[in-house]
């Protein structure tokens, strides 16, 4: 057995998306030679880094994060490997077919981006996944899609509206080959959070 983390460390250099995401910041507030002790403030956003995320974060009144069964943070998933994969390259509904077989699983999208990750390119370029792969999603019973890109806005409403959580922007994918893991994705527990920050890892057999 072997576990990989699929987690980007948190740093005040973690990106954020869009300009109403909150930097990251990591302050020092008590030191050994001061306190003798060591704590530091964080301040994150609920959508920086690898994450998770909730219905309620594009829809109005929908279920938060914290509202969901914990069992369905340990999940059998499934690697669909699409490396290498060409800047803003679709991934297509016949795709996703060829290779997803079993209904009532997790997924987890491997592309190769997530060693981009924090370059000025890395939103502006990732291959995403298309409308038609994610209504696939819907009609095979995914129970959580993780991938190592964000996720387009499109794909949020389709898979959201539905209950399915994102994983995003998951790390080190090299390491994973095409086949079954299990995903431990633990999101902070955040009372009413539309998302969160998250440790995610791969038990691999």
């Amino acid at each position: 057995m072997k576990v990989v983390d699929l987690t980007h460390p948190i740093t005040e250099k973690t990106p954020v998306y869009f300009p109403w995401h909150p930097r990251t910041e990591v302050e020092r507030t008590a030191t050994f030679d001061a306190n003798k002790c060591e704590v530091r403030r964080l301040s994150i956003g609920t959508h920086s880094g690898t994450h998770i995320d909730a219905p309620s974060h594009v829809y109005a009144g929908q279920p938060t994060l914290d509202q969901y069964d914990p069992g369905l943070w340990y999940t059998e998933t499934q690697v669909l490997d699409f490396t290498p994969r060409q800047p803003k390259k679709e991934i297509t509904k016949d795709e996703i077919k060829a290779k997803l077989k079993r209904h009532g699983i997790g997924v987890l999208v491997k592309t190769g981006w997530d060693v981009r990750f924090g370059e000025p390119d890395y939103y502006a370029t990732y291959p995403p996944i298309s409308r038609e792969a994610a209504e696939y999603f819907v009609e095979m019973k995914v129970l959580v899609v993780a991938a190592d890109t964000p996720f387009s806005l499109d794909v949020h409403y389709i898979l959201l509206k539905h209950g399915i959580p994102l994983v995003t922007n998951v790390n080190n994918t090299r390491q994973l080959k095409e086949g079954m893991i299990t995903l431990i994705a633990a999101p902070l527990l955040i009372q009413g959070s539309d998302g969160a920050p998250a440790r995610v890892l791969a038990v691999v057999d």
